[in-house]
């Protein structure tokens, strides 16, 4: 909301969750897709996929959620008390998890000794390098679903917000629609 706005912020109950979820949105913008692009180097595997990761989906990844968090900030910012709505909140958590979990189990593999595995074929043992291989594909596929949900659900929130002010405002009515 700019300085000019003579808009007031709307009120909205919130719990804390919401509050931290809003806060904790842009820098998780920048450290889950870092976990997800070089976490696994600070255990040891740092093969070609890490390289790849870093310059490919890593970047993409951090635009996207840079996207959406900015919006779930600002549009966080319009209410008191400050804070997400519930479904963003819960879509942020399920792709937090998602994608720190994709980034612990995703496997490495390059030349040499010590530079396959993931983080967890590291923390217990060679023999979870399948599991984690498994189990990185759906948890992968889960996050990038998150992702996009969460954007489309910021700006969405974003329009709804707006309507609301612009109704309180007393220059439009809000639609059902902008619920």
């Amino acid at each position: 909301m700019a300085a000019s706005d003579p808009t007031p912020p709307l009120p909205r109950r919130r719990s804390a969750f919401d509050a931290v979820m809003a806060g904790s949105s842009l820098p998780m913008a920048l450290l889950i897709p870092l976990w997800v692009a070089l976490g696994r180097t600070w255990f040891g595997p740092a093969g070609w996929l890490s390289h790849a990761l870093a310059f490919t989906a890593g970047p993409l990844l951090a635009v996207v959620m840079l996207l959406a968090a900015a919006r779930i900030t600002a549009n966080a910012a319009a209410y008191r008390p400050f804070g997400a709505p519930r479904r963003t909140s819960l879509l942020l958590l399920g792709q937090y998890a998602a994608a720190a979990g994709f980034g612990f189990l995703l496997p490495d593999f390059g030349d040499g000794a010590g530079v396959h595995g993931s983080v967890l074929s590291r923390l217990a043992g060679e023999e979870y390098v399948g599991i984690s291989a498994g189990l990185a594909n759906p948890l992968g596929i889960a996050a990038l679903g998150l992702t996009v949900a969460v954007l489309v659900t910021a700006f969405r929130d974003a329009a709804r917000t707006r309507s609301l002010q612009q109704a309180a405002a007393g220059h439009a009515p809000a639609t059902a629609s902008a619920r």
